[in-house]
């Protein structure tokens, strides 16, 4: 099924717990208007009560009975100190949030539950639970998805290059209505000199058409270049050389991130060659940051795929992608008047929050990150089968270690690992 592989850790009140199954139920409140003398009624709609949700847990081993214990009283609406949860005054008295293995978090009440032993099945209890929905929750299927919002980061960024390429265009345009005689030899140098530099020992096809008499397909040659940056690499098998590698090649557009104009342009008057430099410079950038963050956007994929760093590497990654949009907001600010400036600035900061929010959902997707006791010595693979029956994890446990003699792990050693 589509959720197979990204079904969340089942707990209640913060109680971790093994889930066979869920029965989730709701039903609407229906009134029907009847008429004399009418076959029918009108139904009305009234909204949805709340939703039923039905949870099959099991605990097992050998030390189940402490588990069941816990869990008991967490149903029971009882504090670490055996107490009764006070009421809030709104009602959620011994109420508490649900983890649903599918749907997310949602608050509920504990209708009922019922424990039951089987003398066939030793060292085992299951338990039924009947939770009715609190408060407001996520709709069904609401659950971020990391790679539908990774898409997101593409099409913010796609929006802030459109957008870019549509104001420097018309700055060009006011520019040659002011000055039609002239040759705009500096304003042309400016725009052709990075198309000349950045194809260098890349393959793409350009536009080839005038950069002053249609600067907006300039600006498209420019995402063009960036875009092909990008798809030289596979973002799969090598990604961190490939990040390292994406990051070393958009460098190349540092020299525009330090271009400043006189003065700010407005969209109202007439733009000077030095100004029309500036938005030139602002369109470069702007192409170069929304590149860097679809990289990370790529890389955030690779990682809903197979998790292959740390929360604190993917938040790194995440950080590096947000400075850049930062800087680049500020220099769009700091060319254009806010009115024109707030129709790239926006866009890019919707690939921010797209970029966070799907790191965030990668993160939390994952299971808790704990520290495990080493109980025997040995290499990585072996404390990887150790730990989770699957010794191909064990690259896994050096990326979050960073051991320096992997295959002379001792006993009593503690390691960072996930908790399955």
């Amino acid at each position: 099924m589509s959720w197979r592989d990204t079904l969340l850790d089942a707990s209640f009140r913060g109680i971790v717990f093994d889930c066979i199954s869920t029965d989730d139920a709701a039903d609407h409140v229906l009134v029907e208007h009847s008429y004399p003398y009418v076959d029918g009624a009108d139904v009305e709609n009234m909204g949805r009560r709340s939703r039923k949700i039905s949870v099959q847990a099991i605990f097992y081993g050998d030390d189940y009975e402490s588990a069941l214990q816990e869990f008991e009283a967490a149903l029971a609406g009882k504090d670490e100190q055996n107490g009764v949860v006070p009421s809030t005054g709104s009602g959620q008295a011994q109420g508490g949030w649900l983890q649903h293995p599918v749907f997310g978090l949602m608050f509920v009440q504990v209708a009922s539950y019922k424990i039951r032993h089987d003398a066939e099945k030793f060292d085992q209890a299951s338990v039924s639970i009947e939770f009715v929905e609190s408060t407001t929750a996520a709709t069904f299927f609401s659950r971020e998805v990391a790679s539908q919002k990774a898409e997101d980061i593409k099409n913010h960024g796609t929006q802030a290059s459109a957008a870019a390429s549509e104001v420097h265009g018309s700055v060009i345009d006011r520019l040659r209505v002011a000055n039609p005689l002239s040759a705009l030899d500096q304003t042309r140098a400016s725009m052709i000199q990075p198309l000349l530099a950045l194809t260098t020992g890349i393959s793409v096809t350009l536009s080839g058409l005038d950069v002053l008499a249609y600067p907006r397909a300039w600006g498209n040659d420019i995402s063009a270049i960036v875009n092909n940056l990008l798809d030289v690499y596979d973002w799969r098998e090598q990604l961190e050389q490939d990040w390292i590698s994406i990051r070393n090649d958009l460098n190349a557009f540092a020299i525009f991130k330090k271009y400043e104009a006189s003065s700010q342009i407005s969209a109202g008057t007439a733009p000077t060659e030095d100004q029309a430099g500036a938005a030139v410079a602002v369109t470069i950038v702007v192409n170069s940051t929304v590149t860097l963050a679809n990289a990370a956007g790529l890389m955030m994929v690779s990682e809903a795929d197979t998790a292959t760093r740390s929360p604190v590497q993917i938040e790194a990654i995440v950080n590096i992608a947000r400075a850049d949009i930062d800087a680049t907001i500020e220099q769009v600010r700091l060319t254009y008047s806010i009115e024109q400036s707030r129709t790239i600035t926006e866009p890019l900061k919707n690939q921010a929050l797209a970029l966070q929010t799907t790191a965030r959902a990668i993160i939390e997707a994952r299971p808790p990150l704990i520290s495990r006791t080493v109980k025997t010595p040995g290499n990585l693979r072996l404390i990887a089968h150790a730990f989770y029956g699957d010794h191909n994890r064990a690259s896994e446990l050096q990326r979050l270690n960073n051991l320096r003699l992997p295959n002379f792990v001792q006993a009593g050693d503690s390691l960072h690992a996930y908790s399955r």
